[in-house]
């Protein structure tokens, strides 16, 4: 049981954790990935798969891997609210703060409650899980939420025998799995520690009632996921589920940096800054700033050297086996994805092995007397809180990295006073983002550079526009060299109609449209 003054503080780390989101939140734009759940809400996005009812579609799959959980809870959501940056990605922060609450809750029943504030602190400031789940970049918030919350009710089962606890443990694994189907990695984690580490306790609960309980809950949440994979036979793991060739020490180095804080550097912030160098507008900013270069601009944090000192703790006997689960946990979802073709090689992929880094942190920390415990988790969290800030400081006087370029309002606004009939995205990374914060209103599509046939209606078309990034920022320029090729091919030359910069000046869009050449 947690006391009132312990409810208070909890409430009090949360509400930071997201207060300091906001500091984020409205200044980076949207990245398509984010923006991905308006496929299935508004006209111009369509779902992967999904169920038509009479003439309602609900969707069901974004992609083959990816559930549209996150879809059906934002779809009445929006019909209140217009989508935007904070509008986004405020509920997924709560949420995120939320399941600190959860670890607390978890470390409080396995290690006591020294543990669980350890515990709880470091994953607050945990400079990985901040940025990626304030943003929900790659889906990762219902994981960390459904995970944390089923270790929680298996524990409860384990305890008073609660059925009830049981089921719901395995309906919100198996809506993990429809959520992202990636996280079968981390059931496999969870298998692997279980078995080596309880599996006496696992075993005193095998009965032929308790597993047809587990995997009738099982299935009930996963259910979307599996009518999918029946009417498509097995595309999940078809199209997804391969062992690959690709080397692991390159996944090996994501994961180092997604430890130490390092991975998002010039991917989530400019590296460098633009023809408008960012200054402090407000008393916080400049002090940010002032607290970047007082910390000499801090890239990564001290969590890995702490890991190792801390694997050290192992063998004591009052936290042996939870450390060891939460060791074999990481080691062995980590493997199932570096071993995945295509998987493991990215900050989304590998932050789904949090918080068990912090829990390993916690469980040896905690066996340190309370003097210096204090004093290596205030070391700790403010080495992340650097780090972070670090970000800010980035983002204050650069900007957002291109993903995340705020030159996207600028284009929306200009899209929708060309009035243009038809938008053809010539490059990767905002036709979802456009669909979204326009409501579906911005007529944008893919290129189709198959169908040469449609390519050529498209440059012919005069109702029409093409956007694409800037040569600079171009992330398939394949795709506009082929526009050009073609429209070349057909006498067309073309026409640039406009250059849309970011907020720091530098050129991000282009949109132009191609005219017959008259010989």
């Amino acid at each position: 049981m947690t006391s009132g003054k312990t409810r208070v503080a909890l409430a009090g780390v949360a509400l930071g954790f997201v207060a300091a989101t906001m500091l984020f939140l409205p200044r980076l734009g949207i990245e398509a990935d984010e923006a991905m759940i308006g496929n299935g809400i508004f006209e111009h996005g369509a779902p992967w798969y999904s169920w038509k009812i009479g003439a309602n579609e609900i969707p069901v799959m974004l992609i083959g891997y990816l559930g549209a959980l996150k879809t059906w809870l934002f779809n009445p959501y929006f019909l209140a609210v217009r989508p935007g940056p904070v509008s986004l990605r405020l509920p997924m922060a709560i949420l995120a703060a939320g399941t600190l609450w959860l670890f607390f809750a978890l470390l409080d029943r396995v290690a006591g409650r020294k543990a669980a504030w350890i515990g709880m602190l470091l994953l607050a400031t945990d400079t990985s899980y901040f940025l990626i789940s304030m943003m929900d970049f790659g889906f990762v918030v219902f994981q960390f939420l459904f995970k944390l919350a089923a270790l929680i009710l298996l524990l409860r089962f384990h305890e008073s025998g609660s059925r009830g606890a049981l089921a719901g443990a395995f309906f919100l694994l198996g809506l993990a799995l429809w959520d992202k189907a990636v996280f079968v990695w981390v059931l496999f984690g969870f298998a692997v520690a279980g078995g080596a580490v309880y599996w006496g306790e696992i075993r005193r609960h095998l009965s032929v009632r308790n597993l047809a309980i587990a995997a009738m809950a099982m299935i009930a949440g996963a259910l979307p996921l599996i009518v999918y994979n029946v009417e498509r036979p097995l595309e999940t793991l078809r199209s997804n589920a391969k062992v690959g060739g690709e080397p692991v020490w390159g996944k090996a180095v994501v994961l180092e940096g997604t430890l130490d804080g390092n991975v998002l550097f010039g991917f989530l912030t400019a590296a460098e800054p633009g023809p408008k160098v960012g200054e402090a507008k407000h008393w916080f900013q400049a002090v940010a700033l002032w607290f970047a270069d007082v910390t000499r601009h801090p890239h990564f944090n001290l969590i890995l050297p702490a890991l190792v000192l801390a694997l050290g703790f192992c063998w004591q006997r009052e936290i042996r086996r939870p450390m060891l689960f939460a060791v074999i946990c990481c080691v062995a979802t980590w493997l199932a994805m570096a071993l995945t073709h295509g998987a493991g090689a990215a900050a989304h992929h590998t932050i789904l092995l949090w918080p068990f880094p912090q829990m390993i942190l916690a469980l040896a920390v905690s066996r340190i007397s309370v003097k210096w415990a204090s004093a290596a988790t205030a070391l700790l969290c403010l080495a992340n809180v650097a780090v972070t800030n670090q970000y800010y400081a980035d983002l204050l006087r650069n900007g957002p990295a291109i993903r995340w370029t705020d030159a996207i309002d600028s284009l929306n606004r200009y899209l929708a006073e060309s009035k243009a009939n038809r938008i053809y995205a010539a490059d990767w990374g905002f036709i979802e983002t456009l669909n979204l914060i326009s409501e579906g209103d911005q007529p944008v599509y893919e290129l189709d550079l198959a169908d040469a046939a449609n390519l050529k209606g498209m440059i012919a078309a005069r109702d029409g526009v093409f956007v694409a990034h800037t040569a600079e920022f171009e992330i398939l320029p394949e795709w506009r060299a082929a526009v050009e090729a073609e429209a070349k091919r057909e006498g067309y030359e073309e026409q640039k109609l406009a250059t849309i910069s970011d907020l720091e000046g530098r050129p991000t869009f282009e949109v132009f449209r191609f005219r017959k050449l008259h010989l």
